[in-house]
């Protein structure tokens, strides 16, 4: 999803490294976004908009001590990124009471009646009784394709056929929702064009009698600027409450998902990213910008980074490794700490041009529940078992063990780890590449 919209931004991993900060490199570097965001389908007064702003704030903002002047200009950036796309998740509005009803409309070819029966399947999580009905009675194939997926989400499907108009089936619907105890009722509509104005009216006239809680527009983010027109044309009709935008799976730009929220003022609530019922997601304007960027992990590391590693503990383990001392159970332990106060730890070291060998070895595989437990092993241990794990037999296992609450098993497992870092940790003295933990620190921080 957004893959090309990310590699044509991928220049923020260049601009992380940026020393000076003026007006000279801020304008050079808003002009590649703009190459980016053009080439990506952005419409072009949303880029004028986003680089002002981006450029103002540049130009006005104070550089943070704790980050490099490169990584103050990338965070001004996701933040209007964020923006742009309206900073917050829209739920969807189930009422506590009475039935919630919700009308999706949109161009035929959209992938309309798929994302009702996604949207039954992910909402069905969430509330007790939901129902689902088609008045789409001109394309009656239409009717029963919903049918077949509905069976699918574990909602129910409230029969219609193409003899009946669209008004009946609506108020039977209702009828039955309400007499069974429905929470939700979903609406699928006939795909219909802004131009149409019979089918328009008629919508508009179902509409106005059931009074949706909801009414969602689908639309195809393929169809790129060309969906602005017709989100402005339906906004004009109806009463939006949201979009879900579809096919981002696809070859598509995803610009379009910058576009929406400044161009029409309706949020985008969920996105399609693929063919199954389970493929729908929120729409979550902070996870895409991070994806955009190609930083899912780095910029929250950006923000914690500095209070994460502990200055001391890394000074103490890289004054060991200089000395060749030997590498024990007490330096292990420092590790493990730096790696639990960092999440996704494998995303953030794929940033990074580590040694093969660490990256093949075991620490790097290490899964957060393993870390927690390893930890605990270690502080089930003497003093002289941490410096001289060697010792550790039988015996000691069967202490640590029951001290920890792990496995005899598990402590075989995890020593042997220790072990295979310890050689690492050798052979980083002897080549002396980047230490692990130093490497990330200067990476991020001034």
């Amino acid at each position: 999803m957004f893959e090309k919209l990310t590699k044509k931004l991928n220049i923020f991993l260049k601009i992380l490294h940026i020393k000076v900060f003026n007006k000279k490199n801020i304008k050079n570097t808003l002009y590649k976004v703009r190459c980016a965001l053009i080439k990506s389908d952005v419409a072009l007064t949303v880029i004028d908009s986003f680089l002002r702003l981006n450029k103002k704030k540049s130009l006005g903002s104070a550089i943070n001590k704790d980050l490099t002047p490169g990584q103050t200009l990338i965070k001004i950036i996701f933040n209007e990124l964020v923006n742009i796309m309206g900073k917050k998740n829209e739920k969807f509005n189930l009422l506590n009471k009475n039935l919630t009803i919700g009308m999706i409309i949109g161009l035929q070819g959209t992938g309309k009646t798929t994302s009702i029966a996604k949207l039954s399947y992910y909402l069905n999580k969430k509330t007790k009784k939901i129902l689902v009905t088609s008045i789409d009675i001109y394309r009656p194939a239409a009717i029963t394709q919903l049918e077949v997926l509905i069976k699918k989400t574990g909602a129910h499907f409230f029969p219609s056929d193409s003899f009946n108009k669209p008004i009946n089936i609506v108020k039977l619907a209702i009828k039955y929702a309400i007499k069974n105890s429905y929470d939700l009722l979903l609406i699928d509509t006939p795909g219909t064009l802004h131009t149409d104005q019979l089918k328009i009216k008629e919508l508009q006239k179902i509409s106005k009698y059931i009074n949706p809680t909801e009414t969602l527009l689908v639309v195809d983010s393929m169809t790129g600027q060309d969906a602005i027109n017709s989100i402005k044309k339906f906004n004009k009709y109806f009463i939006l409450s949201g979009l879900i935008l579809t096919k981002l799976d696809s070859d598509t730009r995803g610009g379009i998902a910058l576009s929406i929220k400044q161009l029409t003022k309706k949020s985008i609530k969920y996105i399609g990213t693929g063919e199954k019922i389970h493929d729908l997601q929120k729409f979550y304007p902070e996870r895409i910008a991070k994806r955009i960027l190609g930083m899912d992990d780095i910029l929250s590391i950006i923000e914690k980074i500095k209070i994460q590693i502990n200055d001391k503990d890394s000074k103490k383990l890289k004054e060991t490794i200089k000395k060749k001392e030997n590498f024990n159970l007490n330096d292990f332990l420092i590790q493990i700490k730096q790696i639990q106060k960092i999440e996704g730890i494998t995303s953030l070291l794929n940033h990074f041009p580590l040694n093969k060998l660490i990256k093949k070895s075991s620490l790097y595989n290490i899964d957060k529940k393993s870390l927690i437990k390893i930890e605990a092993m270690i502080n089930s241990m003497t003093k002289k078992e941490k410096e001289n794990p060697n010792i550790i037999k039988g015996s000691r296992k069967k202490r640590i063990s029951l001290g920890s609450g792990i496995t005899r098993q598990e402590i075989n497992i995890y020593l042997k780890q220790f072990e295979n870092i310890k050689k690492i940790m050798n052979q980083i003295t002897k080549k002396r590449p980047n230490k692990i933990f130093q490497h990330i620190k200067n990476y991020f921080i001034k």
